[in-house]
């Protein structure tokens, strides 16, 4: 078991950081816990600690030392743990207010902040390397970072980098930089006696970025050997691959120009999405497409992107609702099958919107952007904080787009570092494109440029790993929904995996076919539902 501890003040980061480690694991695997459950004996062996204050730090320690057991901090390390553990308060050098913002890219480059993390040698302890993260990365003007992570603000807020601290060399995984001056420690890796520490110097800590990776190995893996607990990770990777792609053009006007571009991924034997904005359907001639590419429902997908394309999904729950359900009627009219999967106008995902999809039935969303609802851009496919099970969201930054291609070098030079991140990480990987319309071809110069530079990527794919799997948007977000409703019982030596046997049942689903794989302590293994992990 995994408890979460937070105090009432910081609730809301708690709620955030509950629902990350969730799309990790499974929701049997954890529970919040309180203070007072530190001092009796019977909390959990591994403790992620929110932002907790000051003077909870005896009853951390007390709890540390009583057996080998494994503490995450995101957030304040509580003074007197923090100098158990010989860490020491710093001073801010740098204004991070606005070293932490980035100005727009133009077209063709891309522009990140003065202040980043910077990552050590000792990340590669928990899987990591020598990574760079800007605290704000733009690749097309204030709006998207195709990287994939989200923004470290310098506000205060949960979302913002904490109090600065220096940590021992030795056990210093990643610091933060501002103009390429160290400045003080953003996380650290400390071994106490007989147990272990893992901090962020951030209340979410890297719940919306490739270095959650850090905190599921931690959690599965770090210090099995010296019998120290660990708790099973799910797989974001369907069991026997070493990486899975998604991808789809939204259709924000065109539909039917989509076709070259898909006749394209038809002979590389890749699966095709398409996500419609169904004002667009008021003209037949953007129908047969759709019903031709759902023809083979394991190589292509219909999803809804709206039926307005209204900014926020239009503002309110009830608004949001509505578009849903009539653009999901605009499309079963269309092509004949339901829709259940939604993608959101501009990457816009703001929390009422996601309870106004789940309620008109749909089971997941994909969106995300650096620019807004931090919420949403999470590492791990899933459950989103306060959102019912069997609703999941899906973070999609990357956009593949003429005007995001560089002027300079290797023109796909970000995406390839994309799926790099995503592939080190065991992260499913999606990106999106639009088809062109007559107000807009979205900075390629032709057909034959955008084609060109979408073979050349799944090229470079396919290169990079060896066994790559390809899937359109609904077999992925099936997968990603049937992960978020598996549950692990039982205890260390005696764990399971409970799966829902619905997906499994559904044989008109792509997904069907796809096994979970577990990580725990070091081994990575397929999932036999209900059969003791080996």
């Amino acid at each position: 078991m995994i408890g979460i501890l937070w105090s009432n003040a910081s609730a809301q980061a708690g709620h955030h950081v509950l629902a990350a480690v969730q799309r990790s694991v499974s929701g049997s695997q954890l529970q919040p816990i309180s203070r007072s459950l530190l001092r009796d004996g019977m909390a959990p062996d591994i403790v992620v600690a929110v932002d907790t204050p000051d003077g909870w730090s005896a009853d951390l320690i007390a709890w540390l030392r009583a057996r080998p057991r494994k503490l995450v901090v995101f957030g304040n390390m509580p003074i007197a743990l923090a100098d158990y553990l010989g860490y020491r308060s710093a001073d801010r050098q740098a204004d991070l207010t606005t070293a932490s913002r980035s100005e727009p890219a133009p077209s063709g480059e891309a522009r990140e902040s003065a202040a980043a993390v910077r990552y050590g040698a000792l990340a590669q302890m928990l899987g990591g390397d020598a990574w760079h993260r800007p605290f704000e990365r733009f690749d097309f003007a204030d709006e998207w970072n195709n990287l994939g992570f989200g923004a470290i603000r310098g506000d205060g807020s949960i979302w913002a980098v904490g109090k600065p601290v220096q940590v021992p060399a030795q056990a210093e995984l990643a610091a933060v930089f501002v103009g390429g001056e160290r400045q003080f420690s953003y996380s650290a890796l400390s071994d106490a006696d007989a147990s272990s520490v893992l901090w962020f110097n951030r209340p979410v800590g890297p719940c919306d970025s490739f270095e959650w990776r850090l905190v599921e190995n931690f959690l599965s893996s770090y210090r099995a050997q010296d019998m120290l607990p660990c708790q099973p990770v799910l797989s974001e990777l369907p069991w026997g691959y070493d990486a899975a792609i998604t991808s789809r053009l939204d259709c924000d006007e065109g539909v039917e120009s989509a076709r070259p571009l898909w006749q394209a991924y038809q002979r590389l034997g890749v699966p095709f999405t398409l996500a419609v904005h169904t004002q667009n359907l008021n003209r037949p001639e953007h129908h047969a497409i759709l019903r031709e590419l759902l023809a083979d429902r394991t190589q292509g997908a219909v999803l809804s992107h709206t039926a307005t394309h209204a900014p926020n999904w239009g503002g309110t729950y009830d608004n949001a609702v509505a578009e849903g359900m009539q653009s999901a009627a605009v499309l079963e009219a269309a092509t004949g099958v339901p829709v259940r999967y939604a993608v959101s106008p501009f990457h816009q995902s703001p929390s009422y919107a996601m309870r106004g999809l789940a309620d008109a039935g749909y089971e997941g969303c994909i969106g995300g952007i650096i620019r807004n609802d931090p919420e949403f851009l999470a590492a791990r496919g899933g459950a989103l904080a306060g959102m019912p099970a069997g609703f999941v969201a899906h973070s999609q930054q990357c956009m593949l787009h003429g005007d995001c291609l560089l002027q300079s070098s290797d023109p796909l030079t970000v995406f390839k570092q994309a799926f790099d991140y995503a592939y080190a990480t065991n992260t499913l990987f999606g990106y999106l494109d639009h088809p062109f319309s007559e107000r807009y071809t979205y900075g390629w110069t032709d057909e034959a440029q955008r084609v060109d530079a979408h073979e050349k990527f799944i090229a470079y794919i396919r290169s990079r790993a060896q066994k790559p799997l390809f899937l359109h948007e609904e077999a992925a977000l099936d997968f990603v929904r049937f992960r978020s409703l598996a549950q692990v019982a039982g205890a260390a030596g005696k764990f399971r995996v409970l799966t829902p046997g619905n997906l499994e049942a559904a044989p008109a689903r792509a997904a069907a076919a796809l096994t979970l794989g577990v990580e725990y302590r070091g081994a990575h293994v397929p999932v036999q539902a209900g059969n003791p992990l080996q």
